[in-house]
């Protein structure tokens, strides 16, 4: 396995895989509306995009020359601080450009190999629903709503303490050993990986770092450079492979051994998780239980009941991977809706910084169709020339992210709250009242519209596509779980409910 495994790594360090791999990097940052220059960080060699970009043939070929040859080493990685959405601060790892093409490489070639450890069974196969293609967050969702129907309503929502910063390296390199062999390519990159160190964010002084800062300066040099014995960088592709590879043992045994023992239903999303039970005395039993296999494997549960929480579902409300779960519907975690209004007063705000002339009519014709609309429907999809079917991963938007929940009132406040907000905004600034019927006649796209147009939505025929789209719109894809047919009968509610609503204003 490992010889052929290495062949298929020497195959991938070509400069053209190489270079295809920097194009998909580049496409990937690009803005889809603006598609400008794209946003591609800058790392500590302070190579910048523009750079890397005029010298791609020469930089490829020099980073192919090092993998073949096994000289291959990973610079340091530029740390920087980003606020969490449930609070407190993430360090995330910003890899240099050649660093990044190389991580994207190998794990493109490595990805297979890795996936047939995660599908050894179904039931396994729907465990795991993080940085694995055709897997995602709403996925994840659609099951939780599917168990608590069939009774398992008390859950035990656990947290690992600082997982990303606390995985063992010695437990990550046993397992990368079994599983690629002691003395492969494959295993010395991802070693050298997991112990390239990181730069931090500050320096001595409390002086953050711009990146244009690494233009002048090496500061790599000056004893400020972290050394890694403990935990993986955050950010780049390889890091949440490596996660899931690091809990797949736990995963087995939840599924292989505990699940014999207690009748429970289990879903994690890198390093959160959630047990699902029928019985309410059993979530001790389980937590104990799940503490103790989690130090096996050098890892440890928050104790803080903010963390790691008892749910009884029919009393209070479940919230994991950005949605709130109650015994009758999927809904938006409130924090979600509070952050996507922010971004829409965002975006109001510099209203009066657009060039569209003095005729105000025009201006909320403009803003509606240009900014507004938009935001609602995110990136533009794909379509099939031959059968029509939408091409590719799902839509890249927050509806497209939120469509398989269930309670539709959510989203109709949301709609009010917009309209709200724009009008409040017109008026103050232009004296212009706005109807409903105006933004009706603007062409105003709500979030109730793309709620139920993504559900009419249908895929390409021509070719089974990998992505999370598929996952989402098949119903083989979840058949022995039911959870399409449960958000299938939810939607046809909803939709009903807007025919009979219609039908008694006339």
């Amino acid at each position: 396995m490992s010889r052929s495994l290495d062949d298929l790594l020497t195959e991938y360090f070509h400069p053209e895989k190489l270079k295809a791999a920097f194009k998909a990097y580049e496409q990937q940052k690009t803005d889809f509306f603006k598609q400008g220059e794209p946003k591609v960080q800058m790392g500590v060699d302070g190579i910048s995009y523009q750079t890397f970009k005029k010298e791609l043939d020469l930089r490829c070929q020099l980073i192919s020359n090092r993998l073949f040859k096994g000289t291959y080493q990973f610079y340091s990685f530029r740390e920087i601080e980003k606020d969490k959405p449930s609070g407190g601060k993430r360090i995330l790892s910003i890899a240099t450009i050649r660093d990044v093409i190389v991580q994207k490489v190998l794990y493109d070639a490595i990805y297979k190999e890795i996936e047939k450890d995660f599908k050894a069974t179904p039931r396994l196969d729907k465990v795991s629903f993080a940085y694995r293609k055709g897997k995602s967050a709403p996925y994840a969702a659609s099951l939780i709503h599917y168990y608590i129907k069939q009774g398992f309503i008390f859950a035990l929502d656990a947290d690992i303490v600082k997982f990303f910063d606390k995985l063992s390296h010695e437990y990550l390199f046993e397992i990368i050993e079994r599983k690629f062999g002691q003395d492969t390519i494959a295993t010395k990159l991802l070693r050298r990986f997991i112990k390239t160190g990181g730069l931090p964010h500050k320096n001595q002084h409390g002086k953050t770092y711009g990146y244009r800062f690494f233009h002048h300066h090496k500061p790599i040099v000056n004893n400020q450079r972290i050394i890694r014995t403990e935990g993986i960088p955050q950010g780049g592709v390889l890091s949440g492979m490596l996660a899931n590879l690091y809990l797949h043992e736990f995963d087995c045994w939840v599924i292989n051994d505990l699940s014999k023992k207690y009748s429970l239903r289990y879903v994690r999303y890198a390093d959160d998780f959630v047990i699902l039970l029928k019985q309410k005395e059993l979530i001790s039993i389980v937590h104990q239980e799940v503490a103790q296999k989690l130090e096996d494997i050098k890892l440890q549960l928050h104790t803080d009941e903010s963390k790691t929480k008892y749910v009884d579902i029919a009393k209070d409300f479940l919230e994991f991977v950005g949605f709130q779960f109650t015994l009758e519907h999927i809904k938006v975690k409130p924090g979600n809706i509070l952050r996507f209004q922010e971004r829409i007063i965002e975006k109001i705000d510099k209203e009066l910084s657009y060039k569209t002339g003095k005729n105000f009519e025009r201006r909320f014709r403009f803003f509606i169709k240009y900014v507004i609309n938009r935001k609602v429907t995110g990136r533009g999809e794909k379509k099939c020339d031959v059968c029509g079917g939408v091409l590719g991963e799902r839509v890249k938007s927050w509806m497209g992210f939120f469509m398989v929940i269930t309670d539709i009132q959510q989203i109709r406040e949301l709609d009010k709250w917009i309209r709200k907000e724009v009008s409040k905004h017109f008026y103050k600034n232009y004296k212009l009242r706005l109807k409903k019927s105006d933004f009706k006649n603007a062409g105003l796209i709500t979030l109730e519209q793309e709620y139920y147009r993504l559900h009419k939505r249908k895929k390409c025929l021509c070719e089974k596509p990998n992505c999370s789209l598929s996952q989402m719109n098949d119903s083989k894809a979840i058949q022995d779980t039911g959870a399409s047919q449960t958000i299938s009968w939810n939607f046809i509610g909803n939709f009903l409910e807007i025919i009979f609503r219609k039908l008694f204003a006339l």
